[in-house]
């Protein structure tokens, strides 16, 4: 039943990363459309580490921890895909430092965001994840205020993507605030 509940897991995440990537092909000319440049972006996370679907995992006792998640996004894109840089820590000592790719995915209001990143993980007293190197998926919805601020939902999964022997996996759940960066020109 726990090897069910992680694949399902796993495969709803990838599932809303792919939807929210195909289906800004298809919202061409329905109002939806992706950001293609804009300023850097800073955001801060507030949630819970091992949150839903994943088993606690061997000699791992406490299940859900609560976590941090400092994140910056990138203002310069190519074809609408930045760069994310990040860092994610949970009250156990554990915590992972990754960069990736992101995308913005705008419909009046609300933005969609996709994030695909790797990185190392420290276990610290937390989780064991069979390895340094993980690879982490968010996909990110939020409300955007008219000062460019966003505050929203964020789901993450950190995996090995099985190319260690297991892939215990970790799945998180945070409340998002992002924050427009509008870097002053040097004169």
């Amino acid at each position: 039943m726990h090897l069910h509940k992680q694949i399902v897991a796993r495969i709803v995440l990838i599932v809303l990363l792919t939807f929210g990537i195909l289906t800004s092909a298809w919202a061409v000319g329905r109002g939806i459309h992706v950001i293609q440049s804009g300023p850097a972006y800073a955001n801060v996370g507030i949630g819970a580490f091992n949150a839903a679907g994943v088993s606690p995992g061997p000699g791992y006792t406490n299940p859900i921890l609560p976590e941090l998640d400092i994140e910056y996004q990138t203002g310069a894109k190519l074809f609408g895909i930045g760069s994310v840089y990040g860092i994610v820590a949970n009250t156990n000592g554990g915590f992972m430092g990754y960069t990736g790719f992101y995308s913005d995915i705008s419909w009046q209001h609300l933005v969609l965001t996709p994030v695909l990143a790797f990185g190392g993980y420290h276990q610290g007293r937390g989780k064991y994840l069979d390895g340094t190197f993980q690879f982490r998926l968010e996909l990110t919805l939020a409300y955007q205020f008219a000062n460019g601020s966003r505050l929203g939902l964020k789901v993450a999964h950190i995996s090995n993507a099985f190319i260690k022997k297991s892939d215990p996996g970790e799945d998180e759940i945070l409340i998002n605030y992002s924050f427009p960066l509008h870097f002053g020109r040097l004169s």
